[in-house]
């Protein structure tokens, strides 16, 4: 798809979408409350395969707009990898309290404590259920339109599967923040009347967040040209449910191995396709940047779409002066935590991941580029103008080895699991691990390959992995499930048929 389709498709979509996010987040009487695109237009549009394409585009929109909340537009970061603790302060004031939270309260992701300023817009779900409303919309209604309005009859089944994809992304994506979620699978001509429902177990979301990948898989193909990676396809559809089947293992207290099995199936059939390869260390600026070979996908944030975010967003807070002129400090990423876990001084990513010219400093540069190539500018005459030009990685080839190795090592399957695993090691340089502890040697490998790509904690909570390191996070609190957050109070307000998380019942001030 051209860029100039491209941009006519966002324009119609953000006129869509004008109404339904001009309320706010919060403004909502219900929690259905969340007016699909297109619905005031049933009479002209909904036609033409332009239209489909205009509401999907609207559904991608969503799902960015849902990855880039809360302080400074960093939502998935902040899920995924300040709760682990990487970060010592933030590169402005926002992100320093979010980061150190309150001397007096002692809240603030540092000490793993999801209450206080500028964390509350994170326990809110109302933009993932916006996204969500907007994929029952696309199913619906394009699954209605006659395959004549459509070039190909394969296009619509790739659009409707796309939104099947979004929607169980999002779900999953929910599940492993907050557990149990309202589970709402069809269309609502009329969400404004509906009735508010319970939270559903979070194994019967899983199950249906599998059941869409299942369906989604058989409608689309495998990606090519300018749509790859940042248009779900068939990879993304099995990369998904490889984690859907990983988590429910974890949720469900590890009591069917069936599901890994389901899971390594999944990444075997990403690896036989033969559409995906390890990018070369000399080539993590292209793999960062993001579209290349190693790409399963991602959230599209181009600047030539005008789809970055220039004044905020997590690539520019975290680099700041003297990277982005004109810009505050850098944040700083704990030397302690990076260097426990990058013991190998031939690590391509050790020197590619991070400027250390101060011992006591870190600063990320893993999506700037060891040469700044990623690096443009807003306009060529000013130069305090630039930002980091990255998508965001959801799904890449080294996460699904790494992700196969970890099941096959649950498995038993142990020469499977350290082929996968000494792949993404040679990829940086690294020597093929020869120790006795594979288990533990996987999860750090993972934790090396994928920093900061919003990966880190699940990794932590799924592996049972958080008492052992990070010390603040007592075996109580775990067992209460206290990795979840807590569900923002705004919603009980609109909604009495929730049901807060039993960590957090009686510690929300």
């Amino acid at each position: 798809m051209t860029i100039m389709n491209l941009l006519k498709y966002r324009i119609v979509s953000i006129f869509l979408l004008g109404g339904l996010l001009s309320g706010g987040l919060v403004s909502c009487k219900k929690l259905l409350d969340l007016k699909p695109e297109g619905s005031v237009y049933e009479s002209v549009y909904w036609k033409t395969e332009s239209d489909a394409t205009s509401g999907l585009m609207g559904a991608y929109s969503l799902l960015r707009r849902s990855l880039t909340l809360g302080g400074q537009g960093m939502s998935n970061f902040v899920y995924g990898d300040f709760t682990t603790g990487v970060l010592v302060e933030g590169g402005d004031y926002a992100l320093n309290f979010l980061v150190k939270g309150d001397q007096y309260y002692g809240t603030g992701i540092a000490v793993d404590d999801f209450r206080g300023d500028y964390i509350e817009d994170f326990q809110d779900w109302s933009p993932y259920f916006r996204t969500i409303t907007q994929a029952n919309t696309v199913i619906e209604k394009v699954s209605k339109m006659p395959e004549s309005a459509f070039k190909n009859p394969a296009n619509k089944r790739k659009i409707i599967g796309e939104a099947y994809f979004i929607r169980a992304y999002t779900y999953f994506y929910m599940v492993r923040i907050w557990g149990d979620v309202p589970l709402v699978l069809q269309y609502d001509p009329d969400p404004v009347s509906s009735k508010n429902i319970q939270r559903s177990p979070e194994a019967v979301v899983l199950d249906s967040c599998a059941a869409d990948m299942n369906k989604a898989k058989g409608l689309m193909s495998w990606n090519s040209g300018g749509d790859h990676a940042v248009r779900a396809d068939k990879g993304a559809a099995f990369a998904l449910l490889a984690h859907v089947n990983r988590w429910k293992y974890f949720v469900t207290k590890e009591t069917d191995q069936s599901l890994l099995t389901k899971a390594v199936a999944a990444i075997d059939s990403i690896t036989a396709s033969g559409k995906y390869e390890l990018v070369p260390a000399v080539n993590f600026d292209k793999l960062f940047k993001g579209r290349s070979s190693e790409g399963i996908f991602e959230i599209n944030t181009s600047a030539d779409q005008m789809e970055f975010q220039a004044g905020a967003g997590f690539y520019r807070y975290t680099l700041g002066a003297p990277y982005l002129p004109g810009k505050a400090k850098s944040t700083i990423f704990d030397s302690d935590v990076i260097n426990a876990f990058f013991t190998d001084s031939d690590d391509a990513r050790y020197e590619y991941y991070f400027d250390r010219n101060k011992v006591e400093d870190i600063i990320l540069t893993k999506y700037i580029g060891k040469n700044n190539q990623n690096r443009v500018f807003l306009n060529a005459s000013n130069t305090s103008s630039g930002f980091v030009d990255c998508n965001i990685s959801i799904f890449r080839l080294a996460e699904m080895k790494l992700l196969r190795a970890e099941c096959n090592e649950l498995l038993g399957r142990s020469g499977e699991a350290l082929t996968d695993l000494n792949d993404v090691k040679r990829r940086s340089n690294v020597g093929n691990y020869s120790g006795a502890d594979l288990k533990t040697e996987i999860f750090e490998e993972t934790f090396r390959e994928l920093f900061c790509e919003g990966h880190s904690w699940y990794d932590m909570v799924r592996n049972k992995r958080l008492v052992e390191y990070l010390d603040r996070f007592p075996q109580a609190r775990f067992d209460e499930e206290g990795w979840k957050w807590p569900i923002a109070r705004s919603l009980f307000v609109t909604n009495k048929d929730l049901a807060q998380n039993k960590y957090w019942i009686g510690r929300l001030r």
